[in-house]
């Protein structure tokens, strides 16, 4: 099966992503730093694809990816001083661990934090209505494919592929559950070490 491919600023490209997420497809597509894949975060049937088609354990979360930072508070539980330092990372190359509230999907929790992503891309300003899990394209231990044809290719058992520009480059990951706050991977802007002190 060959994946159905939309550029972002398609015109079908928003009925196109709602339907996929309305009916449990899996979507790859564009951010800020890398390519992602995911979908709905609580359809399982999209999970469990989504894992198979990374081999990644069960256990292992995913990102929430959030069209707008104002989303974060409906899924972590952040202080109002926490909410003003997101509030200068994001939107921007970071995944955030924050601790997880309630509403949370379980598929993107783990030990009680969450990982949350709001990319600075117009997939996420314009398009993107909801929601979604996502990961970088790529199996276990590869490095994320960034290529559209390579993506094509490699996963096509995806069911849509939504093209953009991405800088290639994975998102820093910063954990902002204690003090002092822990980068776990990637690295800051002058500015994110300004606003993390």
């Amino acid at each position: 099966m060959i994946p159905t491919v939309l550029s972002y600023d398609h015109p079908e490209t928003a009925a196109a992503v709602d339907m996929a997420l309305e009916t449990g497809r899996t979507i790859i597509f564009p951010t800020d730093t890398v390519y992602g894949i995911g979908g709905n975060p609580w359809d399982e049937r999209t999970l469990a694809h989504v894992r198979r088609l990374k081999e990644r354990e069960p256990n292992q979360p995913f990102a929430l990816h959030l069209c707008r930072v104002s989303q974060l508070a409906t899924f972590a539980q952040c202080t109002p001083d926490l909410l003003r330092m997101i509030h200068q990372l994001l939107p921007g190359p970071y995944t955030l661990l924050l601790p997880a509230g309630p509403d949370a999907p379980p598929s993107t929790v783990l030990e009680g934090k969450i990982g949350i992503r709001v990319p600075d891309h117009p997939f996420f300003g314009s398009i993107l209505k909801r929601p979604v899990f996502g990961t970088s394209v790529n199996r276990r231990n590869a490095p994320p494919l960034n290529d559209v044809a390579e993506i094509i290719e490699s996963f096509t058992e995806a069911d849509l592929i939504v093209t953009g520009d991405v800088t290639g480059v994975s998102s820093a990951i910063l954990d902002l559950t204690e003090k002092p706050f822990r980068l776990i991977r990637g690295t800051l802007s002058e500015t994110a070490k300004r606003v993390l002190g």
